[in-house]
């Protein structure tokens, strides 16, 4: 047998959405700093630009997917 489906709890799809926010934000911002100043990053400039489309990415996961 198998349980009933039950909504999930409003704080968990509440947090879940700002935790997305927030990643989609940080992940914006270190992208158009690494890019806009690429010689403060020096060497490792690339890399903060990969790590910040990645947060981007997982934040916009966040952000669209349905808690069930």
């Amino acid at each position: 047998m198998s349980k009933p489906r039950t909504m999930p709890k409003f704080g968990v799809v509440f947090a879940e959405k700002i935790l997305g926010i927030l990643l989609f934000s940080i992940g914006i911002i270190l992208t158009y700093e690494t890019y806009t100043y690429p010689t403060i990053a020096g060497m490792v400039g690339p890399l903060f630009i990969i790590i910040g489309v990645i947060l981007i990415a997982f934040g916009v996961i966040l952000i669209i997917a349905k808690t069930e």
